[in-house]
């Protein structure tokens, strides 16, 4: 939730320093919503529904990579917009190291009553799982800490996907140039004059 908030506001700052149009961004010509919706209802929908041990890795891991297919499939659809490849690469990577471990291997952070920082490895639950050595392509799952206040782990494909976000903030709110079409002018073959030629009878 706060990568979600703080990469939200700096995409806000990006459109404000660099005097783009709120107008242009939220008129961009996004394809697919469909797609996008059923991908986002999946993934909150998953945060709030209890799964049973033995549902966590079959029906749950099946509705989280539903989740990422539908979210994929927005950005494929909507791959000329500038910025969007670059989500769509963040969301592969998170979707790459969850589907080789079924779930996302986080990091063991917590708090203890104090609010000093601990070493307590979390709950296994639908999205995220307790990282260990055995882990395939483990660097890329939720392994850097945000400092306070947000106090939240995060992962390369989340730090990518934040960049394009902002990408396509800044070139979705800035007027499109449009190429000039330089029409060359056809070159005019230089005839020469010839004086008649009188020939003797």
């Amino acid at each position: 939730m706060w990568l979600f908030v703080l990469t939200v506001a700096i995409a806000a700052i990006v459109v404000i320093v660099c005097r783009g149009s709120w107008e242009r961004l939220f008129h961009l010509p996004i394809k697919g919503s469909l797609f996008f919706f059923a991908g986002l209802f999946i993934q909150i929908a998953l945060d709030y529904v209890d799964f049973a041990p033995d549902r966590i890795e079959t029906t749950g891991y099946a509705l989280l990579m539903l989740s990422y297919v539908c979210l994929l499939a927005f950005c494929l659809v909507n791959l000329p917009l500038r910025g969007m490849g670059v989500i769509a690469l963040g969301i592969a990577l998170n979707v790459i190291v969850i589907g080789l471990n079924q779930g996302m291997p986080t990091r063991s952070v917590g708090l203890d009553a104090a609010g000093n920082r601990i070493n307590k490895p979390i709950e296994q639950s639908v999205k995220h799982r307790p990282a260990s050595d055995d882990d395939l392509l483990g660097f890329l799952g939720d392994e850097i800490l945000l400092p306070e206040p947000f106090d939240v782990l995060i992962s390369i494909g989340d730090i990518v996907l934040a960049v394009g976000i902002c990408e396509l903030a800044y070139f979705g709110s800035r007027a499109r140039r449009r190429r000039q079409r330089t029409t060359r002018t056809p070159r005019r073959s230089s005839t020469r004059s010839s004086a008649p030629s009188t020939r003797p009878s």
